[in-house]
């Protein structure tokens, strides 16, 4: 199935990707943005993010998902 119509990328070519970056001892977590590098292209609109983000988790192992480092949240200048 077409997931982003920019790149015209498939949930196969995903779910692969990602499964690649996995399966490689020097490799990153897949994020969106990681995938998509990893597959030679780069998010445009970012509309498919939602569900790539879904896809490329799917069958990531329970412990990655657990593992990933929280966005880190910016302090307005009025928190200081």
């Amino acid at each position: 199935m077409l997931i982003c119509s920019c790149n015209v990328l498939t949930d196969k070519q995903l779910r692969e990707a990602a499964a690649e970056m996995r399966a490689d001892p020097n490799g990153k977590i897949p994020t969106p943005g990681a995938v998509f590098r990893h597959l030679g292209c780069r998010p445009r609109c970012g509309g498919c993010f939602p569900s790539v983000i879904d896809i490329i988790h799917e069958d990531a192992p329970e412990s990655e998902v657990k593992n990933e480092k929280p966005a880190r949240r910016r302090r307005s200048a009025a928190a200081g």
